[in-house]
């Protein structure tokens, strides 16, 4: 992902370096409270449905919080908020681990946990630009995100065996155990700095604006949000792959679709980030990699077989790599006042766009009985988007001076 030089660079910074472990030890946890909560609630009601009902109400807790709680990343000492974040995690999820709560507690302590993860998220993301130099702060956030995403694999993929052979609760108490060793990782290795935008400060030198109206009027940080909601369409065949799979006469290949996409975005950008060293020149090929994960979608009109449609969910999943250099640039571009608040607005759009792209295409393909079909018009559809997208983008960065890097 990076080269061995910016690697070692990296693990050497002790405050990246307590970030990074204490996100990848904490992400995996999580997976280990999703899939044993999940196993609890069907052993309890035999029903699918509720054991469905609960996963997905996982999912709403980060889309009402992320707006909601990621001020108080602003507004208090960053440090502070992670340490208070995961040892109130860790008290939530030890709390669901006691023998004899009933399974309506252990969903609403679950909830409280991921109601908290946003200021914890927005604190951790908004602190990356304090914590690193300007030349490492790329090669951190593509380290950061491919750890996060292998992380979230390996959870999940370990968490079946392990909840099984060691039962819901100690996966409980293994995951609050993780967000212990969070809050003792952050408190030893980062540095307390101010509120980057404590009440008495005003919003900023021209007055009072909202991060959301930020994020709405400047034209380079506008034509990233968009190329990055661009994700919800590039989803739509995982949101499809049961289905898919089916039609493609192999059901077996349902968990390959799956994993497909997490695993070429990993390969894509380690292989962005090893032969393109230049940031500027990573910015410049945003658009075109924007273009690239979605044109391989509108080519499932022409009903490929498995292998191909493998093919083609590859090269898009690599291409969607611009999403990393796009992320840092977006963040470097944000006032540090505002980088809380503007993360916890831009995740809940990003996880909206997600799941409502998924949801609306398995309506469209409902409607006109085809997967295939509603593949590929996503891809002309996002096709379109993104090509507008990297107009956007070229105009802005051209504006503010084509050969500089996002500051």
């Amino acid at each position: 992902m990076t080269s061995g030089g910016a690697l070692r660079a990296l693990v050497g910074n002790r405050e990246f370096r307590g970030l990074w472990i204490g996100s990848v030890v904490s992400t995996a946890g999580d997976q280990l409270a999703a899939v044993a909560l999940s196993l609890l609630v069907f052993e309890r009601t035999g029903s699918p449905a509720w054991t469905a009902v609960t996963w997905a109400s996982t999912l709403l807790p980060p889309l009402v919080s992320g707006p909601l709680l990621a001020w108080v990343a602003d507004r208090h000492p960053r440090r502070t908020v992670m340490v208070t974040c995961a040892w109130l995690q860790a008290a939530l999820v030890g709390a669901m681990a006691l023998p004899g709560v009933p399974l309506w507690g252990m969903v609403a302590l679950l909830f409280s946990a991921l109601m908290v993860a946003s200021p914890f998220l927005a604190a951790q993301e908004a602190s990356l630009p304090s914590v690193l130099p300007d030349e490492r702060y790329d090669d951190g956030v593509a380290l950061f995100g491919t750890s996060v995403d292998v992380a979230q694999m390996v959870g999940l993929a370990a968490a079946g065996f392990l909840v099984t052979w060691a039962g819901p609760g100690a996966a409980l108490a293994l995951d609050a155990a993780s967000f212990v060793l969070v809050a003792v990782l952050v408190q030893l290795s980062v540095e307390h700095r101010p509120a980057a935008a404590p009440r008495s400060a005003p919003e900023d030198p021209e007055g009072a604006r909202s991060a959301l109206a930020l994020l709405l009027t400047e034209p380079r940080l506008r034509s990233l949000l968009g190329m990055r909601l661009l994700a919800g369409l590039a989803m739509v065949p995982e949101g499809l792959a049961v289905p898919l799979a089916d039609g493609l006469g192999a059901v077996w290949a349902v968990g390959l679709i799956l994993a497909v996409e997490p695993a070429a975005n990993v390969l894509g950008v380690a292989l962005l980030f090893r032969f393109v060293r230049d940031p500027r020149q990573r910015e410049r090929l945003m658009g075109p990699l924007a273009v690239l994960s979605l044109a391989p979608l509108a080519l499932f009109a022409l009903e490929p077989n498995l292998t191909w449609a493998i093919v083609l969910l590859v090269i898009a999943g690599m291409a969607g790599a611009y999403h990393t250099p796009a992320r840092a640039a977006w963040m470097r571009l944000l006032p540090d006042a505002y980088r809380g608040r503007a993360f916890g607005i831009a995740r809940t759009a990003l996880r909206t766009s997600q799941g409502g792209g998924m949801a609306l295409a398995g309506v469209v393909a409902h409607a006109v009985g085809s997967v295939t079909a509603t593949i590929a018009g996503a891809g002309g559809v996002g096709l379109l988007l993104a090509a507008q997208a990297t107009v956007a983008w070229r105009r802005a960065r051209a504006k503010a001076g084509p050969d500089a890097v996002t500051t």
